[in-house]
């Protein structure tokens, strides 16, 4: 007789985000019982989200394998409120956890968002995927409903920080700088900055630049507040190239483009001397005081070629 021997199944639920934390749970969450108990306190705290109908769906699809008699269990896995990198580590930290206590083998993923659907490659590099569940929920109907859903929507956008930068950071923005050019009577150029600040933030938002600037924050503060203010110290230099520029009537002569390049020069090099002064504090920081006379040599060779030009 050929015995058939059935792998486990661990039903997931994503939470990559970590909803359950802004209710006061913390995953993994293991098991029927401590589950029923998690869609209880939901059920009370957020009734009308979809993460509430999507841990319904993984229960009931858990029930339903259990019922027949397959070797299931369920767990509900949570990521965190941070940045999407931070997350997704947490998430697959707590998945290594439900796995060291299940042992399961295969995976049902059930999820409702495309934030979530960002864990899908995290359980495939662990578990073999048998199925994925996504839940679309229906959004109701009526003007009440609707009115209540953009509320929700609205208090989402000015709550979690990840919609918060954009849906407030930007008209924010948008609004100081009107302020200030109203003042200054430059109304004229109010229009092309505000095309510029939209078209900032979406190209920032669309190719994940704030990510990546919150990411390297984390990593690096000194070099973050380094490269800001050599920025700053980059486009003074280009305003005084300009104004510089202006002020020769016909830039036509050698003399003249030497001129503008000379005036911008100390801008361009205090911005390349903060830069590596930044990265050789930083090795101090971290110890790696052998490296720290390469920044110290790229320093002082920056002055010497400054002062040889000028």
């Amino acid at each position: 007789m050929i015995k058939i021997v059935m792998s486990k199944i661990l039903v997931i639920y994503v939470d990559i985000d970590d909803d359950l934390g802004k209710i006061g749970l913390s995953t993994p969450i293991i098991g029927e019982e401590k589950v029923a108990k998690t869609i209880n306190i939901a059920s009370e705290s957020i009734p009308t989200d979809s993460d509430f109908n999507t841990m319904v769906v993984a229960y009931n699809i858990y029930k339903k394998l259990k019922k027949e008699s397959m070797d299931v269990e369920i767990a509900f896995i949570s990521g965190s409120e941070k940045n999407t990198i931070e997350s997704q580590i947490d998430f697959s930290r707590k998945l290594d956890e439900a796995l060291s206590v299940t042992k399961a083998e295969e995976a049902i993923i059930v999820y409702d968002s495309p934030e979530d659907a960002k864990a899908i490659p995290i359980i495939q590099s662990k578990l073999k995927v048998i199925g994925i569940e996504r839940v679309l929920v229906e959004q109701y109907r009526g003007i009440e409903e609707t009115y209540a859903l953009l509320g929700r929507y609205i208090k989402k956008a000015i709550t979690e920080p990840r919609f918060a930068r954009l849906f407030l950071g930007v008209p924010g923005l948008i609004l100081v700088v009107l302020g200030i050019f109203s003042i200054l009577n430059l109304t004229a150029y109010a229009t092309p900055s505000i095309l510029i600040i939209v078209g900032v933030a979406l190209l920032a938002r669309g190719l994940r630049i704030d990510e990546y600037i919150e990411q390297w924050w984390e990593n690096s503060t000194i070099m973050v507040i380094a490269a800001i203010i050599s920025l700053i110290s980059v486009i003074l230099g280009i305003i005084e190239g300009y104004y510089v520029a202006t002020s020769i009537r016909e830039i036509s002569d050698v003399a003249s483009i030497i001129g503008i390049v000379t005036s911008m020069l100390p801008f361009v090099a205090f911005s390349i001397i903060v830069l590596f002064g930044a990265k050789a504090v930083n090795k101090i920081i971290n110890k790696d005081i052998i490296k720290i006379w390469h920044d110290i040599f790229k320093i002082i060779s920056v002055i010497i070629i400054y002062y040889m030009v000028s």
